[in-house]
């Protein structure tokens, strides 16, 4: 069975259930959120052929046990748990569909010390490794991990699926930029928001263009997604692209880890783990465009209810999306 691991921190969210700014009585969903725990737990959802793994730390709190708790069964779980840490901690409102608010009590987080030493037992046997630019942008610890496993993997000719995830919160622009120009160099599988690559890269680009542009670097697969206008994928021959699902929104909010969950794992169904490295648009035209089509289902669904990763479809439900050609709010 093939083995794909990711590594970052995952926080216990309070998600508002009501639209507008922070009120003190307020309701809340609490939820266990990360990108990269979502992706994995996303990932086992859709193709039951994987073995998932998520590696973290978290603090020896509540909030830890919470994500424990919440996690189990879901992905397999690595976790250092660290007696005199404590676990991230995120906030989530929204003014409207397009509006969100996020605030984070994560500076000097369990999280932020993971070590790749924490990865290397799991890496050594994955068969691909998922990773986002979240992470660098964590702490000084956490980016040399994140460039260690990219070298290790680099080496050990292992795929990297590198989503940016780019979060303001954490970084300005332009500091994001100078890290992630150094990461574009790794992926096999690229994936970013139009909307991510103007904030951060600021080239007045289109998509095409943009693709085109990160395609130098990666010389892999390039995933731009647009919002509400579907995705493109591009490979340097060729151009796919899907123009989405239009949905009722009610919580966008981890609808780009559905949407990369979903291209993997559509991916890994069709095609050999072992040949990964070896597929493109002219050899393998089909499989990449029914994986775009399942990547944009699976995106869209997740973003009819809250929570980041309870709307996240099955196989079949993909399927069954695509063949109706639409989704039911």
């Amino acid at each position: 069975m093939p083995k794909l691991i990711t590594f970052g921190e995952t926080m216990v969210q309070y998600n508002a259930t009501y639209n507008g700014p922070f009120m003190e009585n307020g309701t809340y969903i609490l939820d266990a959120a990360g990108a990269e725990s979502n992706f994995a737990i996303n990932l086992s959802k859709l193709n039951h052929d994987l073995e998932t793994v998520w590696v973290s730390r978290l603090g020896d709190d509540d909030g830890g046990k919470f994500i424990l708790d919440n996690l189990k069964n879901k992905t397999e779980i690595s976790v250092k748990i660290g007696p005199k840490d404590f676990t991230g901690i995120s906030y989530l409102n929204h003014i409207d569909e397009n509006t969100h608010i996020k605030k984070y009590v994560r500076k000097n987080s369990a999280a932020s010390k993971i070590d790749f030493s924490d990865i290397k037992p799991q890496i050594m046997s994955a068969d691909a490794i998922h990773l986002t630019g979240i992470t660098p942008a964590l702490s000084s610890k956490c980016y040399e991990t994140v460039f260690e496993a990219l070298e290790y993997s680099k080496k050990s000719n292992l795929p990297i699926i590198l989503d940016i995830n780019y979060r303001k919160p954490l970084w300005p622009p332009s500091v994001a930029k100078q890290t992630y120009d150094l990461m574009l160099k790794y992926p096999f599988i690229l994936k970013m928001g139009l909307d991510e690559a103007e904030t951060v890269w600021q080239l007045g680009f289109t998509d095409i263009e943009y693709a085109k542009y990160f395609h130098d670097f990666t010389k892999g697969i390039v995933l731009l997604t647009r919002g509400g206008n579907g995705a493109i994928l591009y490979d340097g021959n060729t151009f796919v692209e899907h123009s989405g699902y239009k949905v009722n929104v009610v919580d966008p909010i981890g609808a780009g880890d559905a949407f990369m969950a979903g291209f993997v794992g559509a991916l890994f169904k069709q095609i050999n783990y072992k040949n990964i490295l070896d597929i493109n648009t002219l050899t393998h035209h089909k499989e990449l465009k029914l994986s775009l089509k399942i990547a944009n289902a699976c995106g869209a669904l997740t973003c009819t209810a809250r929570g980041d990763t309870v709307s996240m479809p099955s196989m079949d439900e993909a399927m069954g999306i695509i063949r109706q050609n639409k989704i039911f709010p």
